[in-house]
């Protein structure tokens, strides 16, 4: 929390540290560089490309509060002041998916799309599938918006 210079008051909604848009911007293309992920919007038809764009916002959103960090093909993500005591302000790590991340969703039905969001993330994670449901709507659309950029736009290798 930073104090306010003129007042002394302390600003708890703050961030504790931002960036600019032009580097979110770059972190998004970075992570979807070193992760595969294709980002090239002129190929993509419109469905695909309201989508994209969504995610890609989002995701720039949470790094210019300061929330988001890319770590090589990781992302350090900070849970958000939304979030119930005993979240808010945790540090999870979304490692790149694996297998694992797709058979934990055939544990659910096909009309069961959140559990098997969320079994996706726990994989990338390493959380019980249960911390998602008590997380805020803010953190766990973020960490949806990963599963789907893997999903969605993972390019052929």
């Amino acid at each position: 929390m930073k104090e306010n210079d003129l007042t002394g008051a302390v600003n708890s909604a703050a961030a504790e540290s931002k960036i600019d848009k032009a580097t979110a911007e770059n972190e998004f293309n970075t992570y979807c560089e070193n992760n595969g992920i294709e980002n090239n919007t002129a190929e993509m038809d419109e469905e695909k490309l309201d989508l994209f764009k969504d995610i890609k916002n989002r995701f720039i959103k949470a790094c210019m509060a300061g929330r988001v960090e890319v770590d090589g093909r990781s992302i350090k993500y900070k849970v958000s002041e939304f979030s119930p005591d005993g979240f808010k302000g945790e540090i999870l790590k979304m490692t790149r998916p694996a297998g694992q991340a797709f058979a934990a969703m055939d544990d659910y039905k096909d009309n069961q799309r959140q559990k098997q969001s969320m079994a996706f993330i726990s994989a990338m994670t390493g959380k019980d599938v249960g911390y998602f449901k008590k997380i805020d709507i803010v953190d766990y659309r973020f960490l949806s918006d990963v599963v789907n950029l893997f999903l969605s736009f993972l390019g052929r290798q």
